[in-house]
Parts: C-alpha cells; structure tokens; sequence
C-alpha cells in the first residue's frame, strides 16, 4: 500500500529534495539551480512511502492570480507504473480543492500528458520549454476518476 503524507519535519523535506535531485538533476539534466527555486519554503510537500521507503515527493504551491499550482512531482524510476504518481496526486488534489475559487494547474512535462488527463487535467495552450523540457499547462477540470474507487 502506497500511503501519502504531508511533510511535517526536516528529515522528511529532506528526502523530497533527494528524490527530486534524484529525478530532475541526476536523470532529466535539470540545472539544480532552476530545480531548487528558491520558493519551497512557501509550499505544502509531500511524500509517497511504501513500506518505510520513500518512493515520490509532490509540492503545491498558490501564487498570486487565484491558482494552486502542483509541482514537482517525482517518483523514483524504480517505481513508475506501479500508482504511486496516482496516490500522490490523489491527495495533492484532494488537499487543492479545499482553497475554492481557485484554479489547479501543472506544468506538466509533455511525455506525462495523458497521465495527467487521467487524473481529470486539460491541456491548454501551446507547448514550452522549461528547464530544457517541453512541458503543457494544463488545468484540473474535476474527473471523476480521482476518487477512492479509482482504478
């Protein structure tokens, strides 16, 4: 069972960083001064655990124009495919909508696309480049696929 958790200490911020090293720096190439922003301090984190291992990490973040916006999201190689992304942004999502009024968005790398209109995003505009990968903005538009009874 995949159990997701808001951070509550600094170890556990800790092993968000890591796995985002892991994943964004180490496998994507991302420049760690763009990965590490500057604006984690001002966010909600989270961590996917699977018996006591840490496998994903996920970050909301409200900005100034009435959006919450879900960011780095990352799961270790090891364990794609398996629902962890899913459980994540299930709790991710649930935590979002508490704030009313606002829009959820993502900047979602485009390979990750379909995942995330599984999960109830659509994409709008054109595509663009950020940290060196082309990414979509998408917005959460309420599927009912992220419920509990989820496949």
């Amino acid at each position: 069972m995949i159990d997701v958790i808001e951070i509550t200490s600094q170890e556990q911020m800790q092993n968000a960083l890591n796995i985002r090293h892991i994943v964004f720096c180490d496998e994507q190439k991302v420049d760690p001064q763009q990965e590490f922003d500057g604006l984690d301090l001002n966010c909600r984190h989270y961590l996917a655990v699977r018996d006591g291992l840490v496998i994903g990490t996920a970050r909301l973040r409200i900005d100034n124009q009435k959006k919450i916006k879900i960011e780095r999201v990352a799961v270790l190689l090891k364990e794609r495919g398996k629902g962890v992304g899913q459980a994540l942004m299930r709790r991710v999502i649930t935590d979002a909508q508490t704030k009313k009024g606002y829009t959820i968005a993502i900047h979602a790398q485009r390979h990750a696309q379909s995942f995330y209109e599984t999960l109830g995003f659509k994409k709008f505009g054109e595509e663009f480049e950020e940290a060196g990968i082309t990414h979509l903005y998408m917005e959460y538009i309420n599927a009912p696929c992220v419920t509990e009874n989820a496949p």
